[in-house]
């Protein structure tokens, strides 16, 4: 891209150009420090060393979108900080992050920056079983975490929740799906293993293996529903008969997709579930409610 020309569409800032390529019509951020210095619209940008970072904007709606985002920040310095993480996560993970990555997490860490000032505090309730679905996503969330607050001294102060936000949002971005399937499905996770800790005398125990191997299932269980790709399991009649408590808490799982998800899992997929299920109480040792003596 160097010594390439762009034609400005928008001066964000001294630092910041939003610019289109003639050839492509791609949107592009440029920041860079006075890049935008006595820039209009409509002129040429050349594309040289003294350009830091760029974005690549996959729409023109997001494009505009950035750019009134950024029109409206109290703090431009989250801008860069933003792109700092964005270009750590490109180097971590070893491929292209979602350009749009840039978009939703300025966005997200802006509003939680407003939520702050009016003391409005945003739990995240699916904290644990994010640092076990997507654990490399999570200690890059949880390093990013604590660069936001040594920058943002005496600013802003984000507390460990948003660990869990951040961790989406990257996950998000590298498996190129959107945010709010990524949501959904964590919270499934979450729903589900509350519905597993009522029916048993203990809660699940999150640090053991074979809770990690429980979610991992259920989450490619959701990846397989929304593919469209169906198993068989050629263990299910066994299963019903030699794990039929745990079948039916898979069944009770279903249920509970339905009415709040809209889903349906087929019975090849409670199979497999229930046998996880069995896993969680004879291996971690939680017993089931109704055998508690009263």
């Amino acid at each position: 891209m160097n010594e390439k020309s762009f034609e400005i569409v928008d001066v964000l800032n001294h630092n910041t150009l939003l610019t289109k390529d003639g050839k492509t019509q791609e949107s592009y951020v440029f920041f860079g420090k006075g890049i935008g210095f006595k820039r209009k619209k409509g002129e040429l940008f050349v594309c040289d060393r003294n350009v830091q970072n760029a974005m690549l904007v996959l729409e023109d709606r997001e494009a505009l979108l950035y750019k009134d985002l950024i029109s409206s920040m109290e703090n431009k310095e989250l801008v860069y900080l933003v792109q700092d993480i964005v270009d750590d996560a490109n180097r971590a993970f070893g491929h292209k992050i979602n350009g749009n990555l840039n978009l939703t997490l300025l966005d997200h860490l802006n509003f939680a920056i407003e939520r702050q000032r009016q003391n409005y505090k945003m739990d995240c309730p699916f904290l644990k079983e994010l640092e076990f679905i997507y654990p490399l996503e999570y200690q890059f969330s949880k390093n990013a975490l604590q660069y936001l607050n040594d920058n943002l001294k005496g600013y802003a102060n984000f507390d460990k929740s948003e660990i869990g936000f951040l961790t989406l949002h990257i996950h998000a971005a590298i498996s190129q799906k959107k945010l709010s399937t990524v949501m959904r499905n964590n919270e499934i996770v979450h729903d589900c293993t509350k519905l597993i800790g009522a029916l048993y005398k203990n809660d699940v125990d999150s640090s053991s293996i074979y809770y990690a191997r429980f979610i991992k299932h259920l989450e490619f269980a959701l990846q397989r529903y929304e593919q469209g790709i169906h198993i068989h399991n050629i263990m299910l009649e066994i299963i019903r008969e030699t794990c039929d408590h745990e079948y039916e808490i898979a069944q009770q799982i279903n249920g509970m997709l339905n009415k709040k998800y809209r889903m349906k899992l087929e019975e090849d997929e409670l199979g497999y579930l229930a046998l996880h299920i069995y896993n969680l109480q004879n291996k971690t040792g939680i017993r089931r409610v109704e055998n508690e003596k009263n």
